[in-house]
């Protein structure tokens, strides 16, 4: 069913964009960030919601993750992982040979952090953005996170918790489809990205970064 859920912002708010220059020189020195540490402490924020090409995932935490180098990885890595609300996992791994920038959003509603690649930009927003920043301020990035506060998390997180489907998923004309079951979320296949569909034998296109990723409901006994 399509929920209703309002569109993440698009640009129509007094927004302000901060970028962070230094932030994976902290993640590799810290090895780990939290995402609350993004927002002051004094900010009126519940949950977050991390977005994933379209996929939604209502969550109480996460973080970003420097992945230690082995024998059986040697790119330089770093993922984001979650602990989510209700019967569902979902963790992303991405190339840290890629060139990354990491920003937050303040809008009227809350606050989100997103991070893009340049691989990204030139391949999906150039044509339409003058730089990275604008397109992110915009709304335009394929991996994020939302936090939500008030009636707004009330509503992800209820569904997070009632819900055995893996996510939600955001349609392009903005529409939030919020499935019960996870044979309705594959339903939609349309809207899942690849590297969640098991049927599919691929995963993301190559310019967004992405190594692996993984998006599972795990209903309870």
């Amino acid at each position: 069913m399509v929920g209703e859920f309002e569109r993440p912002p698009q640009g129509e708010f007094e927004r302000e964009l901060r970028s962070f220059p230094e932030f994976f020189d902290r993640l590799e020195a810290q090895g780990a960030l939290d995402f609350w540490d993004a927002v002051d402490s004094e900010t009126e924020i519940e949950g977050l919601v991390y977005h994933h090409r379209g996929a939604q995932i209502p969550s109480y935490d996460g973080r970003f993750v420097q992945e230690p180098t082995s024998e059986g990885r040697e790119t330089p890595t770093f993922s984001v992982e979650f602990g989510t609300v209700g019967p569902r996992s979902v963790w992303a791994a991405f190339d840290h040979t890629f060139s990354w920038d990491v920003y937050l959003i303040l809008y009227e509603e809350g606050a989100v952090v997103a991070w893009m690649s340049d691989a990204e930009f030139e391949s999906e927003e150039s044509a339409h953005f003058a730089s990275k920043a604008r397109a992110v301020e915009a709304g335009q990035f394929s991996f994020g996170v939302f936090f939500r506060f008030g009636p707004d998390w009330v509503e992800r997180e209820e569904w997070g918790q009632s819900s055995s489907a893996p996510a939600m998923l955001q349609l392009g004309d903005g529409r939030l489809l919020t499935p019960d079951t996870e044979s309705e979320f594959y339903e939609n296949a349309h809207a899942v990205p690849d590297e969640f569909r098991p049927a599919v034998d691929g995963g993301a296109p190559s310019f967004y970064g992405l190594l692996d990723a993984g998006l599972s409901a795990n209903p309870e006994e």
